[in-house]
């Protein structure tokens, strides 16, 4: 008899086999339960590099909740309880209170692989990154766009007015807020949805990191990083492909995308960078090299073409953007604003919400939702 083995791989869309080890993740199946009976497992909702994350029923409340199991060796060293916490007890006023996950219980457990350490919360739906795949031509309707926009910028801004970095921004971690479900059983459930201490070093992917990163310079204001990295995801909520997106990712052509779309950079960096790797890329005067072949077919484009670029249309008469208003002037004004070389230029998130794009467009866009969602009956 020959036993059966399971191959799987990472585009398998589940966390690494290899880290159910001592110290990794704990082993959890549909139906185990927690916290002396609390909270009982239904549906699995993902997994990070550090965690796994389930949806549970609360058997006290009544009410389905999110357990994020962390690794063993990641409940010794988390502070994000303690993170979540203080963001809890921040300005009620605030209007991007809203958009921060409560802490709703924590508790910690022995297991296989080592003590683990459990954040409960309140359960989200899928990614920005998952919803945009999803969306027609892998784009949000235009309206949309602009009020997903407006609430990262206000997210990040009560954030940073809490004295916290977020250090990983990218689209695959900002959730959607869901609809109440906590009257359906589990059965109905599955019939209607089944068919920290700022750290000197960034975690997110390339394409949407700092210039500062890629030039190992340290991280002296995270709170700057976070700037750069929404204004990267702010183009890719607005617009159909990311900016600074290369073959394969590689760090030296985002660079080089990152100079010939916003302009010459700080000559430290310029002057840093291996005489090699420049003249694969710039002339002597900057301009690109005639006979560029790092990659087939290479689109170079300046921001202010980028965004005529983004999907909306090649004209004036035929973009939806409110061209004759100037929104594609005030988008273009913010986001070179967010994403400056030099990091103590960029604005602050509280500084962002005055731009002309969030208070005539982004914002209003937002409202308009809310409103709509009144009207519909929605929580």
């Amino acid at each position: 008899m020959r036993a059966e083995v399971y191959i799987y791989h990472p585009e398998d869309d589940i966390e690494y086999f290899e880290e159910y080890v001592t110290g990794g993740y704990h082993p959890t199946l549909i139906g185990d339960v927690f916290y002396c009976g609390r909270y009982v497992v239904v549906h699995k909702l993902g997994y990070g590099r550090y965690s796994t994350i389930w949806l549970a029923r609360d058997q006290q409340r009544q009410r389905y909740v999110s357990l994020k199991i962390l690794t063993a060796r990641t409940s010794r060293e988390s502070h994000e309880a303690d993170i979540l916490q203080h963001l809890m007890k921040g300005d009620p006023t605030h209007a991007g209170k809203r958009f921060i996950p409560p802490l709703l219980d924590q508790f910690s457990f022995d297991g296989l692989n080592g003590q683990h350490r459990c954040l409960v919360g309140e359960p989200a739906g899928c990614s920005i990154s998952k919803s945009k795949d999803d969306s027609t031509d892998f784009m949000f309707p235009l309206d949309a766009a602009r009020s997903l926009a407006a609430q990262l910028v206000l997210g990040l801004s009560y954030l940073h007015a809490s004295d916290i970095c977020h250090g990983d921004i990218h689209l695959r971690n900002f959730l959607l807020r869901t609809p109440a479900f906590h009257d359906l059983s589990t059965a109905e459930l599955y019939k209607r949805f089944v068919s920290q201490t700022p750290s000197p070093t960034l975690h997110t992917p390339a394409l949407y990191a700092p210039p500062e990163d890629f030039f190992h310079e340290p991280i002296t204001r995270p709170t700057a990083a976070d700037i750069w990295m929404l204004g990267v995801n702010m183009y890719e909520v607005l617009g159909e492909r990311p900016l600074f997106e290369t073959f394969l990712w590689d760090r030296d052509d985002i660079i080089g995308k990152m100079i010939n779309t916003l302009g010459r950079p700080p000559t430290r960096w310029w002057d840093s960078s291996a005489k090699q790797k420049r003249t694969e890329f710039f002339e002597a005067d900057r301009s690109w090299v005639a006979d560029f072949a790092r990659i087939s077919d290479p689109v170079f484009r300046r921001l202010h073409q980028s965004l005529w670029d983004m999907g909306h249309g090649e004209t004036a008469q035929t973009c939806v953007w409110d061209v004759a208003g100037g929104e594609m002037r005030a988008l273009e004004e913010m986001l070179r604003a967010m994403m400056t070389f030099e990091l103590e230029e960029r604005p602050t998130a509280e500084q962002l919400l005055g731009f002309e794009y969030m208070v005539k467009w982004a914002l209003p866009a937002w409202e308009r939702q809310r409103e709509r969602r009144k009207q519909a009956g929605a929580v």
